[in-house]
C-alpha cells in the first residue's frame, strides 16, 4: 500500500484511514504524503516552551493548546497537517467520521522551521494556512535564531511582522495575549540548533 500511496494523490478521506495504520506520521499536502522527520532537542524545547507559555496565558480565555499528534483539516481537497503547535478558542470541532485528533478550526498554528522542512512550511503549508476560515494567527518560528515570523489576519488580508531578539515579546492580538522570546527560546543553545 505504501508504494501505492507514493504513487497517486489521495483525498483526505483516504489519507487519514491509510495513515492511522502507520507507525510514523506522515501528512499530506495537495493530496500528496509526506513522511515526517524527526525533530532535534531544540525543536522540542521550544515546542514545549511555546505551549506551555500559552496555555499559561489561554485557558482563562476558553482555549485550548495542542502540541503533540494533532492534525489539522487544512484543505479537504488534499492537505492534512501535524502543526507543531495548535491553538483552538471556543470550542474543537472536528470532521465528522474523523479520529477525536483532527481539528477542523484552528486559531492559532505555529510551525518551527528546520533546515528539512522550511522550504514546504514557508511554500505549500503557509499559503494553505491562510486559508482556513477560522485562523487569526499563523507562525513560523526559527531554531536557530531568536526569529518568528508572525502573520496575522486583519479585516481585509494578512499582515505579517518579524519579531526578533531575546527582549522582544511575541504580541498576538486575538486571542490577546504576549510571549517574550525569551521564554519561547528558554534554554536553546542556538549553536546546537542548527
Amino acid at each position: 500500500m505504501a508504494t501505492e500511496v507514493a504513487e497517486r494523490l489521495l483525498s483526505v478521506d483516504e489519507f487519514l484511514e491509510w495513515e492511522y495504520q502507520q507507525p510514523f506520521r506522515h501528512e499530506l499536502i495537495y493530496g500528496r504524503v509526506i513522511e515526517m522527520t524527526g525533530a532535534s532537542r531544540s525543536h522540542n524545547r521550544i515546542n514545549l516552551n511555546l505551549a506551555f507559555a500559552l496555555q499559561d496565558r489561554l485557558h482563562s480565555k476558553g482555549c485550548e493548546v495542542y502540541a503533540i499528534e494533532i492534525g489539522v483539516l487544512v484543505n479537504p481537497d488534499g492537505t492534512y497537517t501535524y502543526p507543531d503547535v495548535v491553538v483552538v478558542c471556543g470550542g474543537s470541532r472536528v470532521r465528522a467520521g474523523a479520529p477525536q485528533t483532527s481539528l477542523e478550526n484552528p486559531t492559532l498554528l505555529f510551525e518551527i522551521l528546520s533546515p528539512s522542512t522550511e522550504t514546504r512550511d514557508r511554500n505549500q503549508k503557509l499559503k494553505q494556512y491562510l486559508q482556513i476560515p477560522t485562523l487569526m494567527g499563523c507562525f513560523l518560528v526559527a531554531q536557530d535564531k531568536p526569529l518568528i515570523e508572525a502573520h496575522y489576519r486583519t479585516r481585509n488580508d494578512w499582515q505579517t511582522v518579524k519579531i526578533a531578539g531575546l527582549e522582544s515579546s511575541l504580541n498576538i492580538p486575538a486571542p490577546d495575549c504576549a510571549i517574550p522570546l525569551s521564554e519561547v527560546y528558554r534554554r536553546v543553545r542556538f549553536e546546537q540548533a542548527q
